[in-house]
């Protein structure tokens, strides 16, 4: 019993350093409660702990907390410490170079999609994805093609967690998306016809570690509202061929 009460508390404080994101970059104590279940003196506790780490900070006017330099320290260290970004990062300009298109290496996580590394002509409009940014994988080609791999339990509770809407393609049945995961298994891509964003369709293949695992996704975001299939097979080889070089690469 004495060793459960810190490693609650541990996780509990984690658990608060995730609710930080892109959409909500800064949070209270009580939405922070309401959100945790957990005490508003517990959170208190825990936050006060946190920004004494440096790892969130306080808005003194509106009195609520962001992430802090610590935690931007230990992302930093994470986004350049990572031998999968490093090794993708130049293959992923190359081909952006040669379509002018976004292209974007992404990892699974918890039923979504979360993006290493992002590159983007200049000239570029219309992708939402940002590093570090996370996308529902249940209506985006990266996602699809990650989701194909996962464990049949998983692919469960992520359908049972319920598939939202986000544009009028969105695939939000159970039923008809495990159908398009049969076919991207078979196919080994996918594809996302303007399902998360209208007027952008994205390809997706797979990235496998040395040992044949499915380690994350390569994919195009066009700025298209539909793809033929001759093109569809254009961007499919040079991913596979992108893809294959970074598994040749990994250590």
């Amino acid at each position: 019993m004495a060793q459960k009460e810190p490693l609650s508390s541990v996780n509990n404080a984690i658990r608060i350093l995730r609710e930080f994101t892109l959409a909500d970059k800064e949070l209270g104590i009580t939405e922070l409660s309401k959100r945790l279940g957990l005490a508003k003196s517990t959170i208190f506790r825990l936050v006060s702990t946190l920004h004494g780490n440096n790892l969130v900070e306080k808005n003194k006017y509106t009195h609520k907390y962001h992430l802090g330099i610590g935690s931007f320290e230990l992302g930093f260290a994470v986004y350049h410490g990572n031998e999968l970004r490093s090794i993708a990062a130049p293959l992923l300009n190359k081909l952006m170079t040669t379509y002018r298109e976004a292209v974007h290496l992404g990892v699974y996580d918890r039923g979504e999609v979360v993006f290493l590394c992002k590159m983007v002509p200049d000239d570029h409009h219309g992708t939402v994805s940002k590093i570090g940014k996370r996308i529902p994988s249940h209506c985006t080609a990266s996602g699809k093609v990650l989701l194909a791999v996962q464990a049949e339990q998983e692919i469960s509770r992520v359908i049972e967690q319920g598939l939202d809407r986000h544009t009028h393609k969105t695939i939000t049945s159970g039923e008809a998306l495990l159908e398009q995961l049969r076919e991207v298994r078979k196919s080994g891509y996918s594809t996302g016809m303007s399902e998360y964003k209208d007027g952008i369709c994205s390809i997706a293949v797979p990235v496998h570690s040395s040992t044949g695992l499915v380690i994350a996704a390569v994919s195009f975001a066009v700025t298209k509202t539909y793809l033929y299939p001759v093109q569809v097979q254009n961007y499919v080889k040079d991913l596979k061929t992108c893809s294959r070089l970074i598994t040749e690469r990994l250590s």
